[in-house]
């Protein structure tokens, strides 16, 4: 009985951890240019970029789902790169995602100034969404 008791503790323990953690998916293709990560698709995107942010802004801790729904609370708060938009257009790619600390006085559409690291998305559709802390 009390071996049962302690593989069902080890058992459910186990479950517990691994559906707290998220499985990262197989890559598919992409490129780094110049530090700016390609990407042919939106899931590869999440894929590489999630642990990014997670360990950059370690207080975040993303899931893909908490991903998709940040990335589609704010879509739109920042304009396209436009060096990103020239190569996106020219390749096959049709996500471009910067990854650096601001340097230069970088603002939101709302005007909210980007001080510090950011994940600056870009799409080929010339639409972008920017990722940072305050």
């Amino acid at each position: 009985m009390y071996k049962k008791n302690i593989f069902s503790l080890i058992l459910f323990s186990s479950l517990m951890l691994l559906s707290s953690c998220w499985i990262y998916p197989d890559y598919k293709e992409y490129e780094i240019i110049d530090n700016i990560y390609f990407f042919d698709d939106y899931e590869t995107m999440k894929s590489v970029i999630i642990p990014m942010i997670n360990k950059s802004f370690t207080d975040w801790h993303w899931s893909s789902e908490e991903f998709d729904k940040k990335y589609e609370k704010y879509f739109g708060n920042m304009d396209a790169n436009e060096e990103d938009i020239v190569t996106l257009s020219e390749s096959k790619y049709f996500y471009a995602v910067r990854n650096k600390k601001s340097t230069a006085n970088l603002e939101t559409k709302e005007q909210k100034a980007i001080k510090s690291e950011y994940f600056w998305i870009t799409t080929k559709n010339n639409e972008a969404v920017i990722f940072y802390q305050q």
